[in-house]
């Protein structure tokens, strides 16, 4: 047996799980749906992820659910949550048709954090891609900056969701804590020395850039045991029948394959520098999925180039790290533990063989936990 600090998912969606057309196989998140996902991801038979940061939802309903989380009324992984994304009008993250917040003005940007400070978020997310606004339109740079700056006077840290690396290159120098998601482009020497030089570290999502790919083209894999345990059947055959595909999905498959080594590429050459990883799905998309792609995204990283220690540390102290966190194996760090099956230093894939899992001291008892998601549905508002 093998124990393991906590796993720790510093990147989800709104929680629903995808098929390949985008189609969610669940209601948007209610307070009857996203409970159930909350308390399974620590579940030992399923996922064995025991805490994530929620870089999406509807703030009412997210923050009330991390109250009543953290304060004892259910059972489940810990929640870490930034509520709403910051975007512009028509920005990214209006399309889904959950609440968020949008700014228009460096003003404008200073009242939202001021207000949104008033929540207590763990970080603040926010869209910037300047230079990509083909699909969408994006804040200028000096909203972007100023956003940065007045949640680090609320000692918040701040993710920024980027498309580019010039995009990126600008949020790094404005100070941003983290850029999350790969461009599918080499990363240039300039930006990562710019990261060195800030400290920022880097959420990468190779998942969200690469899984509906892999999924399509491998439907064989798709007989995972811990996979089927988290999507249920109708979904998984959405994955296997794809005759029916819109040229736009097929682009995309086509797309993740063709730019798949050169986001690993630059991940290998983040990691050779010293960039702080950490292990996120943007889970929610279609090809993602809770709990069990945060495994994938370990594998990906490996087929980087990453060792699995440092594979391991992206989900575990690395992210505790960036959370403030106190997770690992040292007097004072949180007890939260995996215990596996066979050691993942030898293959990365054995974090998926989770015997047991002890949270906060104690041996998670399975039936509890499912019964609890089942019962105690604290009821929280989405609007």
């Amino acid at each position: 047996m093998t124990r393991l600090p906590v796993a720790l998912s510093v990147l989800l969606f709104v929680l629903s799980l995808s098929g390949p057309l985008g189609s969610t196989a669940q209601p948007p998140p209610d307070s009857t749906r996203l409970l159930p996902t909350d308390a399974r991801l620590v579940d030992p038979e399923t996922k064995g992820v025991t805490a994530f940061l929620n870089l999406f939802s509807p703030e009412d309903y997210i923050f009330e659910l991390r109250s009543e989380q953290r304060s004892g009324h259910f059972l489940g992984a810990d929640i870490y949550a930034a509520g709403p994304i910051l975007t512009c009008p028509d920005g990214h993250g209006t399309e889904y048709g959950v609440p968020t917040r949008t700014v228009t003005s460096p003003g404008d940007a200073r009242q939202t954090i001021d207000s949104l400070a008033a929540r207590d978020p763990d970080v603040v997310k926010l869209v910037y891609h300047p230079y990509r606004t083909d699909r969408y339109p994006s804040m200028n740079r000096a909203t972007m900056t100023t956003i940065i700056d007045a949640a680090h006077r609320h000692n918040l840290k701040t993710v920024v969701h980027i498309e580019t690396w010039s995009g990126a290159h600008e949020a790094i120098a404005a100070g941003v804590d983290a850029i999350t998601h790969t461009p599918p482009a080499p990363l240039p020497n300039t930006t990562l020395a710019a990261m060195q030089e800030q400290g920022t570290a880097w959420i990468p999502t190779l998942a969200v850039h690469t899984e509906l790919s892999h999924w399509i083209r491998h439907p064989d894999k798709l007989g995972n045991d811990l996979l089927r345990a988290v999507a249920d059947s109708a979904l998984l055959a959405a994955y296997r029948d794809t005759s029916g595909l819109p040229r736009g999905i097929q682009s995309r498959i086509d797309r993740q394959a063709e730019h798949r080594d050169i986001r690993l590429d630059a991940v290998q050459k983040g990691a050779e520098a010293g960039i702080a990883l950490l292990a996120g799905t943007d889970a929610g998309n279609p090809g993602v999925f809770q709990g069990y792609s945060l495994h994938r995204e370990l594998v990906l990283f490996t087929q980087a180039g990453l060792s699995t220690w440092a594979a391991l540390a992206a989900a575990t102290t690395a992210a505790g790290r960036f959370l403030d966190v106190p997770l690992g194996l040292q007097p004072g760090d949180r007890a939260n533990l995996l215990v596996l099956n066979a050691s993942p230093l030898d293959d990365i894939r054995h974090t998926q063989s989770v015997q047991r899992v002890i949270r906060r001291g104690r041996v998670v008892d399975r039936p509890a936990l499912l019964d609890d998601a089942e019962s105690a549905i604290p009821s929280v508002p989405t609007r």
